[in-house]
């Protein structure tokens, strides 16, 4: 038991600490006004990319296994979605409904996945990691734009062919994306990358983790805990507790183990996206109740995760 207690403190306690560094620097302006956005742009346009392109790109080959979990997320994702937009349409407030869905369905996985993973598995958690995120990417984006197109709060309802438009342009633009369609060449024909350039691109990838943390800790503000609260506490419970209670036991039921479930379990336990308030924002929704569901569920994932890693670690499926 006290070996599966200090498992789960060294899994969490060190991204927990990243993210205080950033919001007391944050906090104390020593980053200053401008930092924070073309730090989240090198992350998510460049560091981020680089870091999953090495990763596919140096994965063995797809097995039966990867097919299966990537399978089973595809699944999960689609079926989550559609249960919480079902469920929003019969007990959520017409002008919440987006921002609910969206938020207590879409997770953090891109920028906390890899960090977690590796933190509880080393190599082989990222590489499992990085084999599921391109379709999870892709879904979350889809599934988003379409759940916030059909509950926009704006008087002029958009286009079907307009919601098409902006799922694909979102879709073929997502660097995270094309540094995967990118990497899968190199992985399938085996190609060894000239020392010089897996060097500079491993340099590149080693700014992701404590960049996106700082940044996520820096973006964190106490002053916006303000009304919505109810339906923020609701979406923040079936995000980090209910959810993944369903999800990750199904998938231990089916057989999942080690990085696997470690990777069911990160991709649903994970916080809301920080990219949803932005989303809810452009796409008149409630962007209010956007910004409470990603600091509610930010504050309460360290003690979700931290609960999650030690019953699984407890229960030995991981």
């Amino acid at each position: 038991m006290l070996d599966n207690f200090i498992y789960s403190v060294n899994v969490i306690l060190p991204i927990f600490i990243i993210v205080i560094l950033g919001f007391v620097l944050g906090r104390t302006k020593f980053l200053g006004e401008g930092f924070i956005e073309p730090a989240e742009k090198i992350v998510f346009k460049v560091a981020l990319p680089v870091m999953l392109f090495l990763e596919v790109a140096g994965a063995e080959k797809l097995s039966g296994g990867d097919l299966k979990l990537i399978a089973y997320c595809i699944v999960s994702v689609t079926s989550v979605f559609i249960l919480m937009s079902l469920g929003a349409f019969l007990f959520v407030k017409k002008e919440h409904r987006g921002a609910f869905v969206q938020g207590s369905s879409r997770s953090n996985f891109a920028v906390l996945g890899i960090p977690l993973a590796i933190s509880m598995f080393g190599d082989a958690g990222a590489t499992a990691i990085a084999l599921v995120m391109p379709f999870v990417i892709v879904m979350f984006n889809a599934y988003s734009v379409i759940v916030l197109s059909i509950f926009s709060c704006d008087e002029k309802k958009v286009s079907f062919k307009e919601t098409l438009k902006r799922l694909l342009l979102n879709i073929v633009t997502n660097p995270l994306i094309i540094a995967v369609v990118l990497a899968l060449p190199v992985l399938y024909f085996e190609i060894d990358l000239p020392t010089f350039a897996d060097r500079s691109l491993n340099y590149i990838s080693g700014m992701t983790t404590p960049l996106s943390l700082i940044c996520l800790g820096a973006n964190f503000k106490l002053s916006a805990v303000k009304g919505r609260a109810g339906a923020a506490a609701a979406a923040t419970a079936l995000k980090l507790v209910i959810v993944p209670l369903v999800t990750v036991g199904i998938a231990a039921l089916l057989g999942f183990r080690n990085e696997a479930l470690g990777t069911v379990f990160i991709l649903f336990g994970a916080p809301s996206a920080v990219s949803s308030y932005i989303m809810a924002k452009n796409m008149k929704n409630d962007s209010d109740l956007a910004a409470e569901i990603l600091l509610f569920t930010t504050m309460v994932c360290v003690f979700t995760v931290f609960g999650g890693v030690f019953l699984l670690k407890t229960l030995a499926l991981i």
